[in-house]
């Protein structure tokens, strides 16, 4: 008798399974967005679930100290992305969503053309730096995709 329910659970799991991949994913309905903007600590990057990388933009990199001294705008970008932001200081490959722990925010990179720049620049002036410009209308985020066109 055990082994006829077991049996008939697993038929049933494969006929939902079967039945799902064939229908239309789920995953249309995440808005990787939801959350970036003020205190919500998020990023729209691509990432794994558990995974060891986790990949996206960076709009400012604020220290948390500065002689000392704590910098209060750190909070603010502790996930590393704010959306009401139009500039992209580089992708790092480490973050904590939803957390409102700055932490992470390692190993940034930024892919570049031109004269070499040692400095991000500032959001008022990205041309002092590396840090490019960007649009939300040129900018896609889905699960396990995020693309943005660097204007710079």
């Amino acid at each position: 008798m055990k082994r006829q329910l077991c049996t008939i659970a697993m038929t049933a799991m494969t006929l939902v399974g079967a039945a799902a991949a064939g229908s239309d994913s789920l995953s249309r309905w995440v808005n990787p967005m939801i959350g970036t903007n003020g205190m919500g600590h998020t990023f729209p990057g691509a990432c794994y679930p558990f995974g060891i990388v986790q990949l996206s933009p960076d709009t400012d990199t604020v220290p948390h100290n500065i002689d000392g001294r704590y910098q209060p705008e750190a909070y603010r970008y502790c996930a590393g992305y704010q959306y009401g932001d139009s500039t992209i200081v580089g992708f790092s490959h480490t973050h904590f969503s939803g957390t409102g722990h700055s932490d992470l925010g390692d190993v940034l990179l930024m892919p570049v053309t031109g004269e070499l720049k040692l400095r991000p620049g500032t959001a008022a002036d990205p041309d002092a730096g590396y840090r490019s410009r960007y649009s939300h209308e040129s900018e896609v985020a889905r699960p396990g995709y995020y693309e943005a066109f660097l204007e710079d």
